[in-house]
């Protein structure tokens, strides 16, 4: 199967995503307040410090959010994405792949849709923060080119500090202007 780039505004919420490693069809949607409990039981499988249901639900409530999940034919979360903005920048606050479904790209199509909304919007590009010790998500941010730009110290509530890894979005027109000069 080839994947084909597309914009979140093509996927029209409820248009179905192939995952070759399942061969199931999945569909992305915007999380709804009935999502809530559900996401934090996902949270407990997929973190050490994870989301209490009352985050989800105040995330799903707030204005200026891009919210996705990616859900199979029963109607079960399999992965999920839940950004804010800031500024201009998209901050990626939580991106999770429930354990079974893992290795199989779906992350990677919620931060495409991420990085799409980005651009769409004449966004600058996209945040986040990850722990040091999180090597497979640091291999996984890096290998969708994201870089390392600062370090957060004492960051996470155990103590441990973040890496803030940063992307420019290419067809936004900040990152038009820097590919011309």
């Amino acid at each position: 199967m080839r994947w084909s780039r597309c914009t979140w505004r093509d996927l029209r919420f409820t248009a179905p995503l192939m995952v070759p490693e399942m061969g199931d069809r999945l569909s992305v949607r915007p999380p709804q307040l009935s999502d809530a409990r559900t996401l934090a039981e996902a949270e407990i499988e997929c973190f050490a410090d994870p989301w209490a249901s009352q985050f989800f639900v105040s995330e799903i409530l707030a204005d200026g959010r891009f919210n996705r999940l990616l859900v199979d034919p029963a109607g079960r979360t399999v992965a999920y994405l839940f950004c804010a903005w800031q500024f201009l920048n998209l901050h990626v606050l939580k991106v999770a792949t429930l354990p079974p479904f893992r290795r199989g790209g779906l992350a990677a199509r919620l931060m495409t849709l991420a990085e799409n909304h980005t651009a769409e919007m004449g966004g600058d590009g996209l945040i986040l923060e990850v722990r040091p010790s999180n090597t497979s998500a640091l291999a996984f941010y890096a290998e969708l080119r994201y870089d390392r730009s600062g370090i957060t110290p004492k960051y996470y509530q155990d103590g441990e500090d973040a890496i803030i890894m940063t992307k420019r979005v290419a067809n936004s027109e900040f990152g038009s202007r820097l590919q011309k000069s």
